[in-house]
This record gives C-alpha cells, structure tokens and sequence, in this order.
C-alpha cells in the first residue's frame, strides 16, 4: 500500500496559513504527549547528574543537602509525580488557554494559586515564574518559536510564553509541586528549582526541536507561519475573510455564513475551518449527492465558481472533518472511497509512528463512535464476563470464526465508515497477536478477552492508534513482558495466572468509557511483578535484603569518609592520625551506624570520640586543659578499643595506633605561645561543629564518586553469607572493544528502561538460561536475576552489565512489545498486498446508504 506522503509545509508567500481548529487541537494534544514522553525518558539521567550537584553546592547552599538527599532516596516517586503533574498542568494550560479565547483573558497566577512565593523582589511574582523565565532564557529562540507554532494553532498570534501548554513554566510547575508532593521542605524548593534551571533547559531545548520537527512533518511550519504573519490581511482582489465579507463573486464566509446561494454552513464558520488535513498533511475532499468539495475549496481558496446548493455542512448535518483526520461524511458518517482509503493509511501511518515508542500526532477524530455502537461492545463485554462468572474456562482461546463474527456484526450495525475501518483494524491487531510465537498460549487466551474492551477505548479516542503509551496498550505489552518466560506449573507461575485473570475480569467488569480503568490497573499488575515478598524461606528475598545490605554499606562508607575528610579541611592533624581516622575509624563508623538500625543510639560515642582524638593531640597550654586530657584519656581509649574491636582490627595494628597516641598526648602537655594555642582551640571548635553535622547514612550518596559507585564482590559475598543467600556474581565480559561515551549511553538509557519481571536470556558461562529480573537496587549499582525452577540469584553490576550488553550475554526474550509486533504485522500486510487497503475501503465506501 502506498502511505500518504507528507504535504510540503512551505505555503505560497502568498497564502495566509491557517489550519482548523479541531486540526490545530489534535496536533497540539499529541505535541502534548511526545513532550510528555521525551521528558519522562530523560528525567531519570537528569535525576542522576544532579546528585553530585547538589553535594558540591552543600557548603554554599544549605537547602542543597536536602535536596540531594531527596533526589537520591525518592527519585522513582519524584519522577512519578513529576510526569503525573506535567500532564495535568498541560491540560490546565491548555484549557485556560481555550477558554480564554473564548472567554476572555485567563486570570495571571499569583499567591494564593501556587504554594510558595519568592520574597524577594523580582521581575514575576511567583517562584514559577521566576525560574521559568532563566530556563526560557537559555533557550529563546526555540521557545519563541513553538510560541508562534502553538499560538498558530489556536488562533492567538500574540501568544506569551507563560502561557504556552508546551513552554517552561509548565515543567516547573509540575516540578515544584511533585517536589512538594514527595514531602520536600519548603525551604529547599528555591535550591531545588535552581538546581534543575540548566538541565531543564537543556532538555526542554531538545524537546522543542523534536516539537518543531514534529508540526513541520504535519505541515505546520514555523517559518510559513512567520511569513504569513507578514502579509497584509487584505489583498486587492476583493477576498477578505472576517465579518460578512464577500469572497470571490457571491460566496460569503464569517458571521452566520452563506456560502453561493442558500448553502448554511456551521454557525460561525472561520475561513479555512472547513480546512484540514488527514494524517500526513494531505488535503481533504468530501463528496456527497448534492454536496461537492475540492481540495482547498473551503479552505482558503473559495471562488465564484464553487457550487453548495442547498446542502447543509456542520453541526449535525456536517460533512466536516475534526482533528484533521476523519471527515464525518455527511449525515450517515460515510466516507467515499478514496477518503476511506487516504483514512486507513492515516492510521498505519501512526501506528508507524510508535517506532521508538514515542507519541506522535494523534489519528484524527471525528469524535467518539455513536453510543448505539459502544453499547453493542458493551453487551459483548459483559457477556463474557458472564460466562467467566458461570464457570467458563479462562484458558480457552475463542474461536477465531465466532470473534470475527461478532465483528463483522459490529461493521453492520455501524453508521460510519471511520467506525468500520477502525472495528477491522483492531481486529488484525489482535488477529496478529493471538498468532504471536512469543507469549504463551495460556496468557494469549486471557489476553483475547481484552480485545472488545480496546476497541471501545479505540473508537472512544484514535490516541489508541498514535501513542504506544496509550494505557491500554501498556498494560498488554507490560502482560507479555512479564509472560515471556512463564509455564504452566509452579506456585509463583499459577500466582501470576490468577494476577492476570482478575486484572482481565476487573477490566470486562468496570471498564466503560474511562481509560483510567488500565493506568489503574497497570500500576496494580507493575507492582505484583515487582514484589518480592519478605519471607525468609524465599531464596530470591534473601538475596535482596543481602543486596540491599551490600549497597547501603557501601554508600556508608562512601558518605562517611567523605564528612570526615570534609570536618579536617581547616584542622592540622600529624599524618598518622590523618590515616586511622579516615582507615580503620571510617570502618568502625560504618559498622556502627549499621548496628544504630536496631540499636538506636549506638553510633554517636564513636562518632563523637572523632572530636576527642582531635582536641586531646593538640596543645595544651592551661592547667584546666591538661586536667581535662587525664580524665578524658581512659575513657576515650575504651571507646577507641570497643570500635576497633567492631571490625576485627588485629591487635598489633591496634596497639601501635595506642602507641602513637600516648606520644602525641605527651607533647600535647607540653609548653607552647599562645598564638598556636588559639589556632589550635579554634580548629578543635570548628571540629566539633563539622561533626555535630554528619550524617551517618547509606540511602544515597553525599558528593560525587569518581567513576560511579561500585559494589564490590567481596562485599557482596560477606552480605550473601550473613543473610544465608546462595549467590552468583560473574565477572564483566573483558573480550570486548572499550565502550565509547555514544555506546555507554546508548547502553544506560536501554538499561534505565528496564522493568521488574521483565524475562532475559542470560549466558551462565556454558549456555544461556531464562531469568527474570527481579530487583534493581536503588542507585542501580546491582541488578538481581533469578530462573523460576533454579532459584539461584544472578547478581551483576551496572559494570558488568554493560559488558553483558555489548558481548550480547545478556537479551531481554522479548526485545519488541506486543503491541508493536502486532502493529508491524498489520502494517506488512497492507504492504505485501497493496490491493488490500483499496479493496477494504471499496467495500465500505460502496456500502453507504443511496
């Protein structure tokens, strides 16, 4: 089938650029959702590179430290509620927006609308604002012209950048309140916003040249809308477009419009909104008994010549198009047969679009399928649930013949050609994905249930077609995913078979025209596949807990050493003290801020003995000062005894460190100016404080680590025979090319995508295995595998991971979703029978009523 090519987007300079309403909204609610998708992809690895951000800025900032704290520790939940509350401020926007087009200005946001106000004086009155306009700042020129394409779009040629549904100060909107979502304190939004103003903008600069892309592929150029900005609003012809004016003879457009003779057309018909476009920005033609319309003819290039008679266009006798995709057709919503065909290679076209899983201009909509057809689906859907309720068997795969009879019921029943074609599309979706080799039969059989419930959501909304992120597409893929590997036997194989039947039931019940029926229940099957319950007969759960272990040690340690090389920046210490404090006694810090979980209270001697050691080497130039060292002296050694005995430190080592000690308190006594006496007490001072600040904790990191964090094997195994868990920790593939910086991310963002209960073959050093990814650890420097039969837990590292990838030891089983799969299947048999698409149309055109 040949597919719809793309209109050049570059007007005439001549033309005035104009796109209908409905077009223009469809386009801007699917540019809407790819910024959406782009951001949520790259938001983890901005996450990421801000942690050692805010660790650097922590001296100079004091809202830093929290900051940094709370991107490592709640990150997936920032994330989660960033996404969440950017679609919700794009619709908010985008709504005001509208509105106030219609309904005069759209109030500004002040105090009483967002939760905290900057106190200083600045340029915008609320902290939005303020850190909206340095990221707008930072990338202007793309700003300003998504500004002109959106306000384009809807109408508003003077559109400004804080109003913009697509513009800065919806991301920080949405990202100051999921900040205070997750429960950071008020007093460190101001770093937090800071700290994300470059990033952002990087980002968002990105995203607004995708954006761009985006319309022009749609034929929504920015430079023809610039250039038709430019032209006079009137030309010397005597056709002008506003009010009642007359254009081209005796046809009149605006107002309460005529158009040649006694032709009604809408109600306040704008000139051009009869216009549009079908996916891939090729112009529409309408065709009815009485009723003939040329491209262009009602879309700014109305003659004399055009002949409406009588016939009504819009409102509910509409041969109109909404979303620039699906041309009503008349009272009977029939399409003639070349619209039939230019609509079903629309939708090819976007489920094509999906390549990369991200969303592109959704399939246009005349809106959803008349109730009388939607209810048909529902008897259909209900009528299953019953037969599951009296007993039927769950694994039993409908017959195909009887599926397709009730579909082809469905087409007779149907009034519109757009409802047809998209009632046989998803048909061969799921045609594809009951033949697909790589989910089990038993999950497919479930699966096929599903298939009347999606073609509700679908004739409901064509963003089933446009977005691979469309909710019912993601709970099928995720289903699959996490079904790749399964068999029929096993208890944990028949927990997940009961899973995915009340996820089918619960959706046969409660879904009618809410698409938050899946997103619910995705987030209530993400987290079965993702939980590893907590019992101590469970190989795979002893496992985790000696992982979690593993990487909060090592986090401790790095957290600790670097508060204690912070507290001695400005402190004098002699070189060997300089080594015990931060050797053996950042060992014994860590190992006692492990026993602080169950033992409140146990680290803080040997975090404040830190202090002792210090004042007690330095001089002593009072009498009050060397009483004090003897009666601190033995107490101090017992604290130091107790700690070393906390790691095992071997009894030589020990004593010699003693040893040393008593010498430094020997000359400690001794006379000495008052000038280095005073430095002295004051950097003991200062001490004090910088310890009274540590934070002994191994939920994230405090500063950058050179080279990442790195769990060693060694450790892992100390953990793993702690907590009695049989683990396996392969080496990183060493016969492969260094990784260069392109690959490397290439690698991490494949990784980042992973999920929980996702299935993978992977090379046991004599042949590869099916494994589930069963945990990831927090800063994902662990990755936990396990076999459903050989409960053995794979432990790779992000190091060894990567190494896996490029040596190709490690596939996930299903490297394309399902849904993808079955879209590329459809997508190939129009291709390989180009007769297909017309044949298809023909018959749908040809059986409209006389």
């Amino acid at each position: 089938m040949a597919f719809p090519p793309n209109q050049d987007s570059s007007r005439a300079g001549g033309e005035a650029f104009h796109v209908s309403p409905s077009h223009g909204s469809a386009l801007l609610r699917s540019a809407m959702a790819i910024a959406s998708e782009l951001m949520g992809a790259s938001f983890p690895t901005m996450v990421r590179g801000l942690m050692g951000q805010a660790g650097g800025k922590a001296d100079s900032d004091t809202g830093a430290l929290s900051v940094q704290r709370h991107l490592a520790a709640r990150a997936v939940e920032l994330q989660r509620a960033f996404l969440g509350r950017l679609q919700e401020a794009q619709d908010q926007y985008l709504t005001e927006l509208t509105a106030s087009h219609t309904a005069g200005p759209t109030p500004a946001f002040d105090a009483e609308t967002l939760s905290l106000v900057d106190e200083v004086s600045v340029d915008s009155s609320t902290v939005v604002d303020r850190h909206a306009n340095k990221v707008a700042g930072l990338i202007e020129q793309p700003v300003n012209d998504l500004n002109v394409v959106v306000g384009a779009l809807l109408g508003r040629p003077s559109l400004r950048t804080s109003e913009n549904p697509l513009g800065p100060s919806v991301y920080v909107r949405a990202l100051m309140t999921a900040a205070e979502d997750t429960e950071l304190g008020k007093e460190a939004l101001g770093s937090f916003l800071s700290l994300f103003e470059k990033p952002l903008a990087d980002e968002l600069g990105n995203i607004a040249r995708q954006l761009l892309e985006h319309f022009v592929r749609h034929g929504v150029d920015v430079r023809a809308i610039r250039r038709s900005m430019a032209i006079p609003r009137t030309s010397g012809s005597a056709t002008q477009a506003s009010g009642n004016t007359l254009m081209g003879g005796n046809t009149l457009m605006g107002g309460n419009t005529l158009m040649g003779g006694s032709t009604l057309i809408g109600g306040n018909t704008r000139p051009g909104a009869l216009g549009g476009s079908f996916a891939g920005g090729r112009d529409w033609t309408v065709e009815g008994p009485t009723t003939s319309m040329q491209p262009g003819a009602a879309g700014g290039g109305s003659s004399g010549n055009t002949a409406f008679r009588n016939t009504a266009i819009g409102g509910s006798a509409s041969g109109s198009t909404s979303g620039g995709g699906r041309a009503g057709g008349g009272a009977s919503g029939m399409l003639s047969a070349s619209e039939a065909s230019e609509f079903l290679g629309g939708l090819l076209t976007q489920l094509q679009s999906n390549v990369r899983n991200t969303r592109a201009s959704s399939a246009a909509s005349s809106g959803p399928a008349p109730p009388q057809l939607l209810q048909s689906i529902g008897e259909f859907q209900q009528h299953d649930l019953q037969g599951l309720a009296s007993g039927a068997d769950f694994s039993a795969m409908p017959a195909q013949e009887s599926v397709a009879a009730l579909r082809q019921e469905l087409i007779t029943k149907s009034t519109r050609t757009v409802d047809k074609l998209t009632i046989e599309l998803v048909g061969m979706l799921f045609d594809h994905v009951m033949q697909d080799k790589q989910v089990p039969a038993e999950i497919k059989a479930r699966l096929s249930r599903l298939q009347f419930p999606v073609l509700k959501a679908a004739l409901m909304d064509a963003a089933f077609f446009a977005s691979s992120a469309h909710p019912a597409r993601r709970l099928i893929d995720r289903i699959a995913s996490t079904s790749a590997g399964w068999e029929p036997y096993g208890d944990d194989n028949q927990r997940y078979l009961k899973e995915v039947d009340r996820i089918v039931t619960d959706i046969l019940r409660n879904f009618e025209s809410d698409v938050g029926v899946f997103e619910r229940l995705y987030g209530e099957f993400d987290k079965f596949v993702s939980d590893i319950l907590p019992e101590d007969n469970d190989p795979v759960a002893r496992a985790k807990k000696a992982l979690e272990a593993a990487e909060k040690h090592e986090v401790l340690m790095i957290n600790t050493t670097i508060q204690v090389r912070r507290a001695f920046e400005r402190v004098f210490l002699e070189p060997y003290m300089k080594e015990f404090l931060l050797g053996p006694w950042v060992k014994v810090l860590v190992a006692a801020a492990v026993r602080n979980d169950t033992q409140p209270g146990f680290a803080k001697a040997f975090r404040d003995v830190i202090h002792e050691l210090v004042w007690s080497v330095q001089p002593k130039a009072s009498n009050e000062d060397r009483s004090r060292l003897v009666k601190l002296i033995p107490g101090m050694v017992r604290v130091v005894r107790d700690g070393l005995g906390l790691i095992n430190m071997p009894e030589r080592e020990r004593d010699e460190f003693l040893k040393q000690l008593m010498q430094s308190h020997a000359m400690a006594v001794k006379p000495v100016d008052q000038a280095t006496y005073i430095r002295s007490s004051l950097m003991a001072s200062d001490l004090r404080v910088q310890i009274d600040q540590m934070q002994l904790s191994g939920a994230f990191p405090v500063g950058t680590v050179a080279g990442g964090i790195r769990v060693s094997t060694g450790l892992i195994m100390r953990q793993a025979k702690e907590h009695d868990a049989e683990i396996l920790v392969p080496e990183a593939a060493t016969d492969i090319a260094k990784l260069d910086p392109m690959q490397d991310a290439q690698m991490q963002e494949e990784i980042g995508r992973w999920q929980r209960g996702t299935w993978f073959k992977l090379w046991n050093g004599t042949e590869f295995q099916q494994v589930k990814l069963r945990w990831m650890s927090p800063l994902r420097t662990l990755f936990l595998f396990s076999g459903e039969h050989n409960q053995k837990a794979h432990v790779l590292s992000s190091d060894t991971l990567r190494s896996y990838l490029a040596r190709k030891y490690i596939e996930p089983l299903e490297s394309v979703p399902l849904m993808k799969r079955a879209v590329d299947a459809v997508v190939a048999d129009f291709k390989g029978a180009t007769d297909r698409a017309k044949e298809l149309a023909n018959r749908y055109a040809a059986s409209q009523p006389a």
